[in-house]
C-alpha cells in the first residue's frame, strides 16, 4: 500500500497502547448528525480504533471501516466485542481501494486528513460509493488550526479550507451543513481544547 511507509507504521504505533488513542466514544459531530438517521449500511473511512463505527453498530447500523492500521483493526474488534456488535474492518489504502458505486446509505469520518493531491483525486471516488439520497458527514481541522494546540496535523497541505473542500466534493450534493466552527474538543489528550474545524453534512441528490 502506498501509504504504509509513512502512514501505517505511525498509526500502528499510536494505537498500540492499552487505552484508546482518541477515546472510546464517537466523535460528537458524527453522533449529532447520525443519531436521528434511519440505520442502514455505513462506511467509516479511516476510523482507526473504530469508535465511530462501533457506536453506529450499537444504534443498528451495518458498519464498515477501512483504515491503514492493523493494530487499529485489532482494537476495533475488541471494542465491538465489548459492546456486543460486529464491524467489518478492511486494512486498506484510500489511494488503492476500489469503491463500489451506490453502495452506502452513509459515509462518515472524522479527522481523515490526507495530502491535498490525494484528497482531490480520491475523496470524490470514495463518495461515489454513496447511494442517491445517502448522507456524507465529516469533521476535519481548518487551516487556522495550525497555531492551536488541540490536535490536528501541522501541515497546511493536510488542513482544510471550506470553499476548497466543497469545490472538490460538493458537486451533486445538497448542503445540509457546511461551516467553519470553533468548538471545544474533549476526545482524548490528543484532541482536547478549543479547535477550529470544518463541519460538513451533505445529502447526495437523486
Amino acid at each position: 500500500m502506498t501509504n504504509v511507509k509513512f502512514g501505517a507504521d505511525a498509526w500502528d504505533q499510536r494505537f498500540s497502547g492499552h487505552t484508546y488513542a482518541y477515546g472510546e466514544l464517537p466523535n460528537q459531530w458524527l453522533e449529532q448528525c447520525i443519531g436521528p438517521m434511519k440505520p442502514g449500511l455505513a462506511s467509516f473511512p479511516a476510523d482507526g480504533e473504530g469508535r465511530n463505527a462501533v457506536w453506529a453498530a450499537t444504534k443498528g447500523w451495518t458498519a464498515e471501516v477501512f483504515d491503514l492500521s492493523t493494530v487499529g483493526k485489532e482494537k476495533c474488534e475488541k471494542l465491538a466485542k465489548k459492546h456486543g456488535v460486529s464491524v467489518d474492518y478492511d486494512v486498506d489504502d484510500l489511494e488503492l481501494r476500489t469503491f463500489k458505486p451506490n453502495r452506502y446509505d452513509l459515509i462518515a469520518c472524522s479527522w481523515f486528513h490526507v495530502p491535498w493531491s490525494i484528497f482531490v483525486e480520491h475523496y470524490p471516488r470514495m463518495l461515489s460509493s454513496l447511494k442517491p439520497g445517502g448522507e456524507f458527514v465529516c469533521e476535519g481541522y481548518h487551516t487556522s488550526q495550525m497555531e492551536m494546540t488541540s490536535g490536528g496535523p501541522k501541515s497546511l497541505d493536510l488542513l482544510w479550507e471550506l470553499d476548497e473542500v466543497l469545490e472538490v466534493i460538493g458537486n451533486g450534493f445538497e448542503i445540509i451543513h457546511a461551516k467553519v466552527e470553533q468548538v471545544e474538543l474533549d476526545e482524548s489528550d490528543l484532541h482536547r481544547g478549543v479547535a477550529n474545524v470544518v463541519r460538513l453534512h451533505l445529502h447526495k441528490q437523486n
